[in-house]
């Protein structure tokens, strides 16, 4: 419930309300612009306490059903197969676990406006001499196989159902024991 009442949430209701109430009161009252049908005002008022109220829920909602990060200054769980997870450690201790690392880049001819907007943010900060940038994410794997070519086959279908959309999007794989 605290949410609902926290700066933002009310920044952020009360200008969603600005912005859609005058549009529903608009809709809902426009005769009475026009024409000598009375302005009802109990009516006008709803139409910017149903935005507020509807912001509101919404972001109470989102923030609930968000999951939960740790404090700024507690320590979060190592990351999965690392040595102090206690998980995904293979049963061979000696064998060093395969590492892969996914570029994800778009493919050539597909717009790419993050990389447009990075693109025009470095000019705006002074780096002219940048011609166009194109934007893509890398996906870092620890994989409890150990045979690199059931690996690359494994990643390979990762990237096909999940990791990369194919239809716009290229991928490379890098295996490292």
């Amino acid at each position: 419930m605290a949410i609902a009442f926290s700066a933002g949430c009310v920044r952020r209701s009360l200008i969603m309300a600005l912005v859609v109430g005058p549009i529903l009161t608009v809709i809902n009252q426009g005769d009475s612009l026009v024409s000598e049908v009375p302005f009802n005002v109990w009516k006008a008022a709803l139409t910017f306490v149903v935005p507020y109220v509807v912001a509101t829920v919404s972001a109470v909602a989102t923030q609930q059903s968000a999951p939960r990060r740790p404090a700024p200054c507690q320590a979060a769980e190592p990351p999965l197969g690392s040595p102090r997870s206690g998980q995904g450690r293979p049963a061979d201790s000696e064998a060093a676990p395969l590492k892969a690392r996914v570029y994800v880049t778009l493919k050539p001819g597909v717009l790419d406006p993050q990389g447009k907007a990075i693109a025009n943010a470095l000019d705006g900060l002074g780096f002219a001499g940048v011609g166009e940038v194109r934007q893509g994410k890398v996906i870092d794997l620890v994989l409890d196989e150990r045979d690199p070519d059931k690996a690359h086959t494994d990643i390979e279908a990762m990237c096909q159902r999940l990791l990369a959309n194919t239809v716009i999007e290229d991928y490379e794989i890098e295996l490292e024991a």
